[in-house]
């Protein structure tokens, strides 16, 4: 079948095939821009922005476990989890050899962070992004913790959430995590 073409129409072929083999890589390493908002296959479907109504009731669970955790209350900590809820804590290696991942459970968590003797977490957010569909909720918000008025750290939180029985609760935290740069504590 070789001997069918001329010998110009196998380079001229296989530069063809080369062509075709490089364009997805060529056009991966070209700029991405985003599509405006209202042009994306979720605006197609029927997303829509977040009501403030729906921005303030997954805001005020996120307040209410955070109360809690100040008060280390047991009781207010668990309305605001699923038997479901992951912890994730991502924490640098004791050995500064890169970052550890801490997956814990809620009960597992609220244990840890009501032991008798500890002093209390008082963990404000602040500059929350939130997104809502249907049922599922998302934020990202910066963090510190404090403990006796001392920032101990800060970071990133991202939370997930989901409407049950019409209560926002809390599936899933993880977050980031800094010893430095936090700045003095954040006025209330």
């Amino acid at each position: 079948m070789a001997d069918a073409f001329p010998p110009h129409t196998h380079t001229h072929m296989r530069r063809h095939h080369l062509v075709l083999l490089l364009l997805p890589l060529l056009a991966a390493c070209q700029p991405q821009t985003s599509p405006a908002p209202s042009t994306t296959g979720a605006a197609a479907a029927g997303a829509r922005e977040t009501t403030e109504q729906e921005r303030e009731a997954v805001l005020a669970t996120l307040q209410g476990f955070m109360d809690a955790l100040r008060m280390k209350d047991t009781t207010a900590l668990s309305q605001h989890v699923d038997s479901l809820t992951r912890i994730t804590l991502l924490r640098p290696r004791r050995d500064g050899g890169g970052t550890r991942v801490v997956v814990m459970t809620a009960a597992q968590f609220i244990r840890a962070v009501t032991q008798p003797g500890q002093p209390p977490l008082d963990e404000p957010i602040r500059n929350p992004v939130v997104q809502v569909s249907g049922d599922l909720a998302t934020v990202w918000a910066e963090y510190q913790v404090r403990r006796d008025t001392t920032v101990t750290h800060c970071g990133f939180d991202a939370f997930h959430l989901a409407r049950r029985d019409g209560r926002w609760k809390i599936l899933n935290v993880s977050d980031t995590y800094q010893q430095t740069g936090c700045g003095p504590a954040w006025p209330r």
